[in-house]
C-alpha cells in the first residue's frame, strides 16, 4: 500500500536577517569602542572648564597676616624713627605695628582656588571687595588714600605723645599725599605745609579748598607751600578729570611741631599704626625702656583726643605678631568681639580704648613682665 506523501516546498532563507544583525552587531561594537573616548573627550572638557574657571577672578579680597615691625628699628634697611631738634634715650625691647596683607584690590584679582584655600585658613579671611574698596576705586587710588592715611595718622600719633609730654604745637594744612601719575606729580610733595593759594591763607582744610575751586578750571594753581624749612612759590598742574580741573593731592589737617619727627615704613598704608607711633615717640623722648625690654606689639587709629580707634583685621594682626615673636598684644577694646576665641597661644593680648591706657598697660607689663590686673578683651565683653 502506497502512503499518500505530502511535500511541501520551504523556500531558501532570505538574507536580509543576517545583513541586520551584522549591523546591530557593528553598531554595539561601535558603541563599546566610542563609550571611552566619548568619556575621556567629556573628562577633557571638564577639566578644561575647571582649570579655566579657577584662574577666573572673582569678586573678593584675601586678607592674610602682614610683618609686625618693630617702629624704635628699621625697616628696609631705613631707621623708622627718627627724632631731631629734642633730647632722645637710647631703649630696648620692642614697639611692634602690625600689618595685614591684603590679595584682591583694585588693579588686582584673586581665583577661585585662592579664595576656596583661604576659606580653610585660621589665619586668612575672605571679603567681599566692596567690603574693603570703594567700587570703581583705582590702583592708584586706593594708594592715595592709604598714603594720606599713613600721613596723617603719624601726625596725629606725634600730636598726642608731645601733648602727653606737655610739647605744644600747632594746626597747619598739609599736602598728606601725592597721586602716582597725578597732576601735581613732581611739584606737590607728601608732607609740603600749605601757606597760600593764589596769594591767600586760610585757616583749616575747607578754607584752602575754596581757594583752590575759586581758580579757573584749566589753569595751572598757583602755591606757597613750606617744604623743609623753606618756603617756595609753586604753579601747580592741573589735569580735567569728569569735568572738573584736578590736582591729584589729598589735603588734610597737619600740625607744625617745635622738633623734627620722621617716621618711615616704607610703601606700607593706612591709619591703624597711629597708637604704637605715639607710644614709640613718647619712648625716644623718655628715660629708660618703655617696654622694660619686652616685645610688645599692637594696633589701633588714634584721635587728637587720644581715643584709640577700632581697625580691620585684627586676627591677622594677632597672627603676625606671634609670627614676629611679639609676647604682648595691646588690642582696641572696640575690636574685642573679633578678639576672644581667637587670641594665638603664645601671645598675651590687653584691650585699651586710650591713649593713657595703652601707656599705663605698656609700663605696667615693664614693671612686672605679664598683664596681671590689665583689662582683657573676655573683661570687655563679659
Amino acid at each position: 500500500m502506497g502512503h499518500n506523501v505530502r511535500v511541501i516546498d520551504r523556500p531558501a532563507p532570505s538574507p536580509r536577517p543576517r545583513r541586520v544583525r551584522a549591523l546591530l552587531a557593528r553598531t554595539v561594537d561601535d558603541a563599546q569602542l566610542a563609550r571611552p573616548v566619548t568619556a575621556l573627550v567629556s573628562l577633557a572638557v571638564l577639566c578644561v572648564m575647571i582649570l579655566v574657571g579657577s584662574l577666573l577672578p572673582v569678586p573678593y579680597v584675601i586678607e592674610r597676616p602682614g610683618p609686625a615691625i618693630d617702629v624704635l628699628g628699621e625697616y628696609q634697611d631705613e631707621q623708622i624713627l627718627v627724632i631731631e631738634g629734642a633730647d632722645t634715650y637710647e631703649t630696648e625691647g620692642a614697639l611692634m605695628m602690625t600689618t595685614v596683607s591684603v590679595d584682591g584690590g583694585p588693579g588686582y584679582r584673586v581665583t577661585p582656588v585662592e579664595v576656596v584655600t583661604a576659606w580653610f585658613s585660621p589665619t586668612r579671611q575672605v571679603l567681599p571687595r566692596e567690603a574693603v574698596f570703594p567700587e570703581g576705586q583705582t590702583r592708584e587710588e586706593t594708594a592715595l588714600t592709604n598714603v594720606a592715611a599713613m600721613s596723617t595718622s603719624q601726625q596725629g600719633a606725634v600730636a598726642v605723645a608731645l601733648g602727653e609730654l606737655g610739647i605744644a604745637h600747632e594746626d597747619v594744612v598739609m599736602i598728606a599725599g601725592v597721586e602716582e601719575g597725578g597732576a601735581a606729580e613732581g611739584t606737590l610733595e607728601g608732607g609740603d605745609v600749605l601757606l597760600a593759594v593764589d596769594g591767600e591763607s586760610a585757616q583749616d582744610v575747607e578754607g584752602y579748598q575754596q581757594l583752590i575751586r575759586a581758580v579757573p578750571d584749566g589753569e595751572d594753581i598757583p602755591m606757597t607751600v613750606l617744604r623743609d624749612g623753606e618756603e617756595l612759590d609753586l604753579e601747580v598742574p592741573t589735569r580735567e578729570v569728569d569735568g572738573r580741573s584736578m590736582m591729584g593731592v589729598v589735603l588734610a589737617r597737619g600740625f607744625s611741631f617745635p622738633l623734627d619727627v620722621e617716621i618711615a615704613v616704607g610703601d606700607i598704608g593706612g591709619p591703624s599704626a597711629g597708637m604704637m607711633f605715639s607710644l614709640s615717640v613718647y619712648d625716644q623722648l623718655t628715660p629708660g625702656a618703655l617696654t622694660g625690654g619686652h616685645r610688645i606689639a599692637g594696633t589701633g587709629t588714634l584721635a587728637e583726643d587720644g581715643t584709640v580707634g577700632p581697625i580691620g583685621g585684627i586676627r591677622q594682626k594677632m597672627a603676625g605678631a606671634e609670627d614676629s615673636d611679639a609676647e604682648f598684644f595691646l588690642a582696641p577694646s572696640q575690636n574685642c568681639e573679633e578678639v576672644v576665641g581667637h587670641v594665638p597661644e603664645e601671645l598675651d593680648v590687653v584691650a585699651v580704648s586710650t591713649f593713657d591706657e595703652a601707656l599705663a598697660a605698656t609700663e605696667t607689663i615693664a614693671e612686672t613682665g605679664d598683664t596681671e590686673g590689665l583689662t582683657t578683651c573676655e573683661d570687655v565683653t563679659s
